[in-house]
């Protein structure tokens, strides 16, 4: 399959604060379309799968008015420009849950969808220890709950979390945790 040829210069357009962005395309037939995308061009954001000591999963219980659901996600969000993946991770996870840890590996990076243009980088972490309370942004509403990995897989089967790839990453070595 050959790659399509991209005609202009990518719009991106803010709504609220989320952005979508405009690419116009040269299909292999010579035909033009328009697709919208959603986010920026080079977004970055990212996710952690955060462990306790006894290995339950540290989740972030939120609302989220796409599909009008309370999701149990990963702690994660935006990159910042010129923020190292990990290090911000690491602060989601410390804003969003309190909690913190210096045992983290590297998952690896996806494109959750077709359509969006961000990269995501995802995280494992292992003994998480409570050392604050949370620092959440405005507009932010996040109730922070513990589950067991089973738990954690079958919400990724079943899409009650944003987070699927992650699981889906991660899932050689949460099995291996589950059997210690």
């Amino acid at each position: 399959m050959q790659t399509w040829k991209l005609l202009n210069e990518p719009q991106e357009t803010k709504v609220g604060w989320r952005k979508v962005t405009q690419k116009i395309f040269e299909q292999p037939d010579g035909k033009t379309v328009e697709y919208i995308t959603y986010g920026g061009v080079n977004d970055q954001h990212g996710a952690i799968i955060a462990l306790t000591p006894d290995n339950q999963v540290i989740v972030a219980e939120q609302f989220r008015p796409g599909p009008e659901m309370t999701m149990q996600e990963l702690p994660g969000g935006n990159i910042e420009l010129g923020e190292e993946p990990r290090a911000a991770v690491l602060r989601e996870l410390r804003e969003e849950s309190g909690y913190a840890s210096d045992e983290v590996e590297f998952l690896g990076e996806a494109r959750k969808d077709a359509y969006m243009n961000a990269t995501w980088y995802f995280y494992l972490a292992r003994n998480c220890q409570k050392v604050s309370a949370q620092s959440l942004d405005e507009g932010e509403f996040v109730t922070v709950k513990t589950i067991s990995i089973d738990e954690l897989i079958t919400n990724a089967k079943q899409g009650r979390m944003s987070d699927a790839n992650a699981v889906l990453m991660a899932y050689d070595q949460l099995m291996a945790i589950k059997a210690e």
